[in-house]
């Protein structure tokens, strides 16, 4: 595609290709849109490599149930989920006799099945019962009040327990307890001193909601088939390897200045949605109102680091039956099982995938290491969860990620970024999981992009 210059208007830009400014996309395909994507690919953190039976995951793979935004754009492309069936609460734990994969189903009974002091189960139970108590509160919350906005629901949820850390949530723990809510955390990824206490337990809310929330489900295909959906729909309004440098508001419309490998360029436009990490946005929006640029700036990321492996069995294993392993004291904290979705669904196909993940401290340790040394420290501690996998892996992928998901901090305060999405006026719009009450997701990101999208089409309708 070739980008205009800025005497011929688009209606829409949309910056960045993740789920939020793929759902804003979709939403406005009817218009004159551009999208604009600075790497190769669209889909953000929802990043896969295709491999025979099997898929490579790399970032974002676990869905929300059907209902859910991004379900109705997997929908409306056409795009396959299947169910993820295994255990999502197993625990690699080192105890006296070694290391090993503890599978209760109910995170309730760990207390008892851990290897554990009678103090150290004692401290287990404490923690567990104060954060269920709040679980508990933090559903209630979370239901629509009558005739209450999106808005007002998500401003009134950003204020449950949002001014204290998780950790002061739970007091002073044992090394073997901390172990475990700290790896935990480290899924947003975040430390416990660092997100909320509402942040906190918005990870252990899933684990209780029960059926109520939905099953959650993976993409068919892996999660980069939604990216690949998008752009085959929307086809030249899709710009990759576009390195944008600057929005400004122009009168009633915007100018984008980019570098594509054409060369410069320059795309003037109605509207503008800014659908990167709050940092990125910050940095390319010129001319902010002091007060959106510090709740933009108040934005918390820590990165993650991923690895994909595939792997070469012929037979059934002891990881089949379980998709999410909690890995406390290793290089990485989750162990994923990205194969679990097709267990049971046909005749057990030889190999498998899974994925290595590291969060918040545990990333920014390794991050700046070349993807060899990352590779190696990670083989070594996927044989510690299952010696068996030593001699089982045939490939293994690293991916780093510099943003994982927003989560609140007792610091956070985005008051100013919400009152100004509201003006009408406005013809630049931001969009990411950023918006959501207390942590983001890849669904949070799209119900952004989606509810910015509709702001811009009664924009533009109005115009």
């Amino acid at each position: 595609m070739t980008t205009s210059s800025p005497a011929v208007r688009k209606d829409v830009v949309i910056v960045g290709g993740g789920p939020a400014g793929m759902a804003a996309a979709w939403q406005l395909r009817d218009r004159d849109i551009v999208l604009l994507e600075q790497n190769d690919v669209l889909g953000g953190r929802t990043k896969s490599h295709s491999r025979g039976d099997y898929w490579l995951n790399l970032g974002a793979h676990l869905f929300p149930a059907a209902g859910a935004h991004v379900r109705n754009l997997m929908a409306d492309l056409g795009l396959e989920t299947v169910e993820v069936p295994g255990s999502k609460t197993a625990v690699s734990f080192e105890g006296p006799r070694g290391r090993k994969v503890y599978d209760a189903r109910r995170i309730e009974s760990y207390p008892f099945t851990l290897p554990l002091s009678a103090a150290d189960r004692a401290q287990l139970v404490r923690a567990g019962l104060t954060v269920r108590l709040k679980v508990r509160s933090y559903l209630a919350a979370s239901r629509p009040q009558p005739g209450e906005t999106a808005a007002q629901r998500r401003d009134r949820m950003a204020r449950f327990d949002g001014d204290r850390t998780f950790e002061a949530l739970l007091g002073r723990l044992p090394p073997s307890v901390d172990a475990i809510f700290r790896t935990a955390t480290r899924r947003v990824p975040a430390e416990m001193d660092e997100l909320s206490a509402a942040a906190g337990i918005s990870i252990f809310a899933g684990n209780w909601a029960g059926r109520a929330s939905g099953s959650p489900v993976n993409l068919m295909g892996g999660s980069g088939r939604l990216g690949e959906a998008v752009h085959g729909r929307l086809g030249e309004r899709v710009v990759l390897g576009a390195q944008v440098s600057s929005i400004e508001p122009d009168g009633d419309g915007a100018v984008v200045r980019l570098t594509t490998a054409e060369g410069r360029s320059t795309i003037a436009a109605r509207h503008v949605i800014v659908a990167t990490p709050a940092p990125v946005a910050r940095s390319l929006v010129a001319d902010l109102a002091p007060e959106v640029d510090k709740a933009l700036g108040s934005v918390a990321y820590e990165p993650f680091v991923s690895m994909a492996v595939l792997t070469r069995e012929t037979g059934p294993m002891p990881w089949d039956d379980i998709y999410a392993i909690l890995t406390p004291d290793l290089s990485f904290n989750m162990l994923f099982n990205h194969a679990n979705p097709l267990r049971g669904t046909s005749a057990r196909a030889n190999g498998g995938s899974l994925m290595c993940y590291a969060g918040a401290r545990l990333a920014r340790e390794v991050i700046g290491l070349p993807d060899a040394e990352i590779e190696r420290r990670f083989r070594q501690d996927l044989g510690r969860v299952y010696p068996q996998l030593a001699d089982l892996v045939t490939e293994a992928v690293v991916q780093k990620w510099e943003h994982g998901n927003w989560f609140q901090t007792p610091g956070s305060d985005l008051d100013a970024l919400l009152r100004y999405r509201e003006q009408p006026a406005n013809v630049v719009h931001f969009a990411g999981d950023y918006l959501a009450a207390v942590s983001g997701s890849v669904e949070e990101a799209t119900t952004a992009g989606v509810e910015t999208a509709h702001a811009v089409a009664a924009a533009l309708t109005r115009c």
